[in-house]
């Protein structure tokens, strides 16, 4: 069972889907975590709320699709 993504996650998920780093630029997706890792950083708070309420309505959802989940390594 796959973990519910965390805000920088679902962020990062949603400006690599948008194509806002052309792959003809950079291919690597360590590179590619940290371009976006800094304009996380970057962003205002209040954006930062939208991407973490995002974020607590996946784990929500998360919830109710497995009940009794509990992440073990």
């Amino acid at each position: 069972i796959p973990r519910p993504r965390n805000a920088f996650m679902i962020y990062r998920s949603t400006v690599w889907a948008q194509q806002k780093i052309p792959t003809g630029i950079e291919r690597d997706h360590r590179h590619i975590s940290r371009i976006i890792g800094h304009c996380w950083n970057s962003l205002p708070e209040e954006q930062k709320r939208i991407w973490r309420a995002k974020a607590e309505e996946e784990k929500q959802e998360h919830l109710k699709k497995y009940p009794g989940y509990r992440y073990s390594p």
